[in-house]
């Protein structure tokens, strides 16, 4: 194209992106060498970032603490939180900020137009004249500071990222990662933890946080991203405002390629808890250099490669490695989206003296599989599900538009071209023509067998890192304090003041007209509408809805488990998981998971519960996608899996119990808010009570028993689980629903796979677990606490009011009280279609105290409904949050979702228009329900030191 300028912008290059349906367009800002990439295509929902690339030296995580700074405040947008303001009155489908090892983002998008030139607007400001800068207050509530009142008080640390972090370092994988990356990446800005060390974040200077973001956030370094219907003539002229007062900065934001250098290991240790036996929970990791960002072929190669040899247990070099008996689990992990990529392999519970032997096997074995060569009808097969995924292009994650704008900066952040990460057609292309040759052998050989730069870290664990790292912490503040002078005392108690009065202290009306806002007029009094269609196929129900899926049809078999004990949901959980890795009567494992990977996009066996008119009920789903031409498969599969598989192998089973057990126990303790707020709606809810039975604390206790006791009790749970799935499925129990083009024949071809059944017994009594105060004891130095009610009982009725309610105390009073005040990372208040309202905080120093502010909630509604402030920009925001961008992939999950829990349009309508005519009167009435709420159960997840400091409020523990 001819060079085209519009508002400061050239555009120098456009091309087709076939693969999005749209017009890639470039352009860079004349002035000062701002970059742009456009993807003009049809999409109502519009996307735009800006990101920098930022280069850490050391691990203070000063860029991740300047990501949280910028957004408190700006010039033009004065006020303390402008995030917080826009996500408490935006209509936004995607508002965020992300740190990553070599770059600094920041994502928007929305579907209304004004809306979208709003976020642009904040943003563009927050970025380039942040407040922070001038107001060191804000680097210490978002960093870190003293935290010390009075000369005689002890010292402590205290501050959002370093909580945050202190929470991260928690996590084995968190450890390994970081010390994994100084070994591979010694030398480079990748060797330093972007996020920040907890132990290295007091070190950075208020005056070194400036001037990084002087050298790193200027134009001339600035990637901008658009997607979608923007109007861009509106966009590039915003922009312009921002840019045109910049002039052209020379930067030596380079990164340099990586230095091969051979080998380098070391030996670090990982927490556990302090009554957990050590003895076999060594992990080993080995990682190797992988190319580069210009190599993508090359990351998607390893990624089938590994998939086919790794993917189950009973793929060739899982199930060897597994058969040594020298570790509990192995898999591959790999890094990239970076300049340099790398291939990790981890393995974990081994013993300390075999990490060694344990590194060679692996080595040794994985030589084997590659000089034999890998079954290419697996490779195929991944291959083929990559390649689903790949033009499905359905994450309902987030909105495409911002996985568009990370992926390209895979490549454009070095200078690369941006379209080679987002076409895919060649590289699929080219890909295939591979799968019938040596090439996926020879690639992972390269990498792993034949690497010029790898390393290897050992980790041991230890009961005592815990209590060892408290106390050093505390010594060093300790003799910290002791060096100061009673001057030096003074001025920490006097900014510690200085920073509390400016938290306590609240935005003029003047500051806050600032902030753009939109009407209740931009917004519709009708919600989505999820049409579904219910028939008969014989006795059997089925139902159908219509979306615009591209050929795929997504299907979910439901069968009802109403009448099943606790005991069965659990083995029923169990039997989600060994449908994944056992075989079955016609095929072995490798071959079932090749013909799924061939034929289907998804297959996933999950259990899902549901209240209708204050009756939970569980299911047992299968959710599954695949083309219309491969539908039949669907049916095929399900029967072979569900109907036929075996569990005659007690040692496979031994090893997939141990194998979730391990998982569940981390996820506990990487998602401890998920877990805290799921123990704690269990008091409450039997719906909360079904999903604890089955993915919650309470399932991975029984797991936990279940993998100490296997030896003695296989064949008993071996007869248990054949019994079961014989219960389970049977067309008595069984829904059929289809999303997509509608098949009859589709939905009657399943049903006619399960035989007759024993019908459905009497209804479970599956009852709330009733009030406690817990402590859930895992090895981290930060917490997680939840309070829950359920307001069907406490008041009769869900409000829509209860949605703004929602907005108010997460993004006002809990985010000052508990994440400004108190230093946690995050806290908030729920409310979900099931009933269930409560609190819970993320990455939390001071768990007791914020359950103190739970309590405080209630006060804070209706101190809000005596002055009857204006609220309608909460009411908006409240409406974006329910208000999901639909993807063809969740717009099917959502009708069956509602029609399940007997939502109709005509009640989700009404819903709407209380949340949009929410009033004083329905704060006051909500604050009853807050006061009955926080009168309830408590849960507490985190170290023994948090849960010591909980002691007045719990009165039982329980140890993961």
């Amino acid at each position: 194209m001819s060079e085209k300028i519009i508002h400061g912008f050239s555009f120098t290059r456009e091309r087709a992106l076939p693969e999005l349906d749209a017009t890639l367009r470039e352009a860079v800002y004349l002035k000062n060498g701002a970059k742009l990439l456009f993807i003009d295509r049809k999409e109502v929902n519009k996307t735009f970032s800006i990101s920098f690339k930022t280069i850490p030296t050391d691990d203070t995580g000063v860029f991740h603490i300047i990501e949280h700074s910028v957004l408190c405040g700006s010039d033009k947008f004065p006020v303390k939180e402008p995030f917080v303001e826009l996500l408490k009155g935006s209509l936004k489908t995607f508002l965020n900020a992300m740190t990553f090892p070599d770059k600094t983002m920041y994502p928007i998008s929305s579907r209304n137009d004004k809306d979208f030139l709003n976020l642009v607007d904040v943003y563009m400001d927050a970025v380039f004249n942040p407040t922070a800068m001038k107001k060191p207050e804000i680097f210490m509530q978002e960093g870190w500071h003293y935290e010390l009142h009075s000369p005689d008080e002890e010292m402590l640390y205290k501050g959002v990222v370093f909580n945050e972090m202190k929470g991260a370092y928690s996590s084995p994988d968190e450890v390994m990662m970081s010390s994994m990356a100084k070994l591979l990446y010694e030398g480079t800005c990748y060797g330093y933890d972007s996020g920040g060390a907890p132990t290295a974040i007091p070190s950075l200077t208020y005056e070194q946080f400036v001037a990084s973001h002087a050298k790193f956030y200027h134009p001339s370094g600035a990637f901008i991203f658009l997607d979608g219907e923007v109007d861009l003539d509106k966009t590039l002229a915003l922009l312009d405002s921002y840019l045109s007062k910049y002039e052209y900065q020379e930067s030596d934001a380079e990164i340099a390629p990586l230095k091969l250098a051979g080998h380098k290991e070391s030996t670090i240790s990982y927490e556990i808890s302090e009554n957990e036996d050590p003895v076999g929970k060594a992990r080993v990791c080995l990682g190797f250099h992988a190319g580069d960002f210009t190599e993508r072929r090359l990351s998607i190669a390893l990624a089938i490669a590994i998939a086919a040899i790794a993917g189950t247990n009973d793929s060739p070099f899982k199930k060897r490695m597994l058969e040594l008996g020298l570790m509990e689990d192995v898999y591959f992990i790999p890094y990239d989206g970076i300049r340099d990529n790398s291939l990790l392999l981890e393995m974990r519970n081994v013993k300390v003296e075999n990490m060694r032997k344990t590194e060679a096997e692996a080595l040794r074995i994985l030589k084997e599989i590659l000089d034999t060569g890998i079954d290419k009808e697996v490779l195929t097969a991944v291959f083929n599900n990559l390649e689903f995924r790949t033009r499905e292009q359905d994450n309902p994650s987030q909105p495409s538009g911002i996985s568009y704008a990370i992926s390209a900066l895979d490549t454009w952040l070095y200078g690369g071209d941006p379209l080679t990460a987002l076409a895919f057609e060649d590289d699929l292309a080219y890909l295939r023509d591979k799968l019938e040759t040596s090439f996926y052998e020879e690639t992972l050989a390269k990498v792993i067998l034949e690497s010029r730069h790898s390393a290897t870290v050992y980790m041991t664990p230890s009961a005592t890192l815990g209590e060892e790292r408290v106390a050093k912490e505390k010594s060093l503040l300790d003799a910290t304090k002791r060096s100061m002078s009673a001057d030096e005392l003074d001025r920490v108690i006097a900014a510690n003041a200085k920073l509390e009065e400016w938290q306590r202290s609240t935005d003029t009306e003047e500051a806050l007209a600032t902030i753009p806002a939109l009407s209740k007029e931009d917004i519709s009094p009708l919600p989505e509408n999820y049409p579904i269609e219910e028939y008969n196929i014989g006795t059997t129900k089925a139902l159908y809805t219509q979306v615009a899926s591209r050929g795929i049809v997504y299907t979910k078999l439901l069968f009802d488990m109403s009448d099943f004990s606790p005991e069965e949901l659990m083995l029923a959980s169990l039997l989600t998981e060994l449908f994944k890795n056992l075989p079955t009567e016609n095929f072995d494992t490798v071959p079932l998971q090749t013909k799924i990977k061939s034929n289907l996009g998804t297959f996933v066996p999950s259990i899902m519960a549901i209240t209708k008119d204050a009756v939970a009920t569980p299911y047992f789903m299968v959710s599954a996608s695949a083309l219309k031409s491969k539908l039949d498969s669907v049916a095929d599969i399900s029967a072979e899996v569900l109907l036929r598989t075996r569990f005659d192998n007690p040692d496979s089973i031994k090893k997939i119990i141990r194998q979730l057990k391990i998982g569940t126990q981390e996820g506990i303790s990487a998602s401890g808010h998920s877990a805290a707020i799921g123990r704690c709606s269990a008091y409450v809810s039997a719906e909360a009570a079904i999903n604890e039975y089955v993915d919650g604390i309470e399932n991975y206790l029984y797991i936990k028993k279940l993998d100490a006791e296997f030896d003695s009790v296989s064949a008993e749970v071996i007869s248990k689980l054949d019994a079961l799935a014989k219960k389970i499925f049977v067309k008595e129990r069984l829904t059929v629903y289809h999303a997509g083009e509608r098949s009859d024949s589709h939905a009657e071809q399943i049903i006619n796979e399960f035989p007759m059944g024993g019908g459905i017994g009497e209804r479970a009594a599956i009852a709330p677990f009733g009030k406690r105060r817990e402590g859930i004891l895992i090895p981290a130095q930060i917490s997680f606490a939840s309070q829950s009610g359920n307001v069907f009982e406490l008041s009769g009725d869900m409000h829509g009011s209860l949605s703004v309610v929602r907005s108010i105390l997460s993004y006002d009073f809990l985010w000052n009280a508990i994440r400004v005040q108190g230093g946690a990372y995050g806290a908030g208040f729920t409310r979900r279609a099931n009933g269930i309202a409560g609190f819970y905080t993320y990455r939390d120093p001071n768990p007791s105290r914020s359950v103190s502010y739970f309590a405080k909630s209630a006060e804070f509604l209706r101190d809000m409904a005596e002055r009857d402030e204006d609220i309608t920009s909460l009411i908006i925001g409240a409406i974006g949050d329910v208000d999901p961008l639909i993807t063809p992939k969740l717009l099917s999950g959502l009708s069956l979702i509602t029609y399940l829990r007997g939502e109709t349009f005509e009640q989700r309508t009404r819903f709407r228009n209380e949340m949009l005519a929410t009033s004083a009167e329905d704060l006051r009435r909500a604050a009853d329900l807050i006061e009955k709420i926080t009168e309830g159960g408590v849960c507490v997840i985190g170290g023994k030191d948090k849960l010591d400091e909980c002691k007045d409020i719990l009165d039982s523990y329980i140890e993961i």
